[in-house]
């Protein structure tokens, strides 16, 4: 019978020292016993032959094979070596069938229980070796939960101004968990933009939050992302600010008169036009039936009796609503024109057509409709990109790109 393989046993450690009931056989085994200095003092009393390991991960595997090669040791880990671990790297090197793992509650564990809250859905990253980059999209995204495991250049005073600088359309309460699971464990909130230094090891566990009103960051023009309601699932689904502040300038909007906004969405640019004026009457056309309610819900926010929300399809809608003095055609630019032929000759004298796009198929096809029946037509490829904290610099984050078009009739004066 072949002699049993010598056995690399990977034994998860909490930060006060203790291990799971399953890892004290092999602990309580061992002859040598090899780990990080912070781990290996809490076994200071333990019979075994200690290793101490330090500097990179990844020069610990040759001393590692040259003692497996020699005999069965213990390998000390933090929480769960399998969870964003060490536990990875040693399967790259070691035969599986030389491994085994022990592990103990892990980091993020303790953070979600700590704080009460479910972590089935949560989205967990670590930026150990990554960039902050990684983090844009699920943030963008609005993801319920999300964990981040920092490291000494990636802090969480550096998250906070990360979050700060995207200026999302949603909102996160977060905390900063430090040292978990030893007697120095603590938990603090963190405030976006914040600049305090934390004890380490931490991670930084992010809660979305329904965003509360804040009248006093309502400017009279270009509010806010994050004081609108917005698609749970989609929260990125909004004209952004900078969007809807040009798509303002190219309605040339009169002090009185009747506005349509067709697919409106959120309805973000409406409130935006109908906040301006009270003498002007906008009408939110949206098919898209929780487009319908975050309409709604935005209307009673902003305390707009002059927005009115009409539910359904364009043109069908349109038939019963005012003449239009200004018309904006959303909706990312499809099925725009299809409704060209209904909306124009609607528009009163004077009048102004503004569109935005996301393709350049259906902005060209507009274009040349509009151009056919002698409009005069402008359109601007607007790309905007925000300034980001990185490391010690900044760099650029785009926005979708937009084609924004302004069109007027022949018998009107160009703006």
């Amino acid at each position: 019978m072949a002699s049993q393989l010598p056995q690399l046993a990977v034994v998860g450690v909490a930060g006060d020292g203790s291990v799971a009931s399953w890892g004290i056989p092999p602990l309580s085994q061992a002859k040598v016993l090899a780990g990080p200095p912070s781990l290996l003092q809490h076994f200071a009393d333990h019979p075994a032959r200690k290793i101490p390991l330090t500097g990179s991960v990844e020069s610990w595997i040759p001393l590692l094979q040259q003692e497996l090669a020699q005999g069965s040791l213990v390998l000390l880990a933090s929480g769960d070596p399998l969870f964003f671990g060490i536990g990875r790297l040693l399967t790259q090197y070691f035969p599986r069938e030389q491994l085994a793992f022990y592990p103990q509650v892990s980091s993020v564990q303790l953070a979600l229980n700590r704080l009460q809250i479910p972590w089935q859905e949560a989205t967990i990253l670590s930026l150990h070796g990554r960039g902050m980059e990684q983090l844009e999209p699920v943030l963008k995204q609005g993801s319920p939960v999300i964990v981040v495991l920092t490291d000494p250049e990636h802090t969480p005073a550096s998250l906070a101004q990360f979050i700060a600088d995207l200026r999302l359309p949603v909102r996160y309460q977060a905390w900063v968990c430090s040292q978990l699971g030893s007697p120095q464990e603590q938990i603090m909130p963190l405030q976006e933009g914040e600049n305090s230094a934390f004890p380490s090891p931490n991670l930084v566990v992010l809660r979305r939050v329904e965003p509360e009103p804040d009248p006093s960051r309502w400017p009279l023009v270009g509010i806010p992302d994050d004081q609108f309601h917005t698609f749970p699932d989609q929260p990125g689904l909004i004209t952004k600010q900078p969007i809807r502040l040009l798509t303002l300038g190219a309605l040339q909007l009169p002090r009185q008169g009747v506005v349509w906004d067709i697919g409106a969405g959120t309805g973000s640019v409406a409130v935006e036009i109908a906040r301006l004026s009270s003498q002007l009457q906008v009408y939110a056309i949206e098919r898209n039936a929780m487009g319908i309610c975050l309409i709604q819900r935005n209307r009673q926010r902003f305390g707009l009796e002059n927005l009115q929300v009409i539910p359904g399809a364009a043109p069908q809608v349109l038939a019963d609503l005012p003449d239009p003095d200004r018309v904006l055609l959303g909706g990312g630019g499809k099925g725009i024109p299809q409704l060209l032929p209904t909306v124009a000759p609607r528009l009163r004298p004077g009048g102004i057509l503004v569109a935005n796009f996301a393709t350049l198929e259906t902005c060209s096809e507009t274009l040349q409709w509009l151009r056919s029946q002698g409009w005069q037509v402008r359109v601007e490829h607007v790309q905007i990109s925000r300034s980001t904290a990185l490391a010690e610099g900044t760099r650029f984050s785009p926005l979708n790109p937009v084609y924004l078009l302004q069109a007027i009739p022949s018998t009107s004066k160009f703006h």
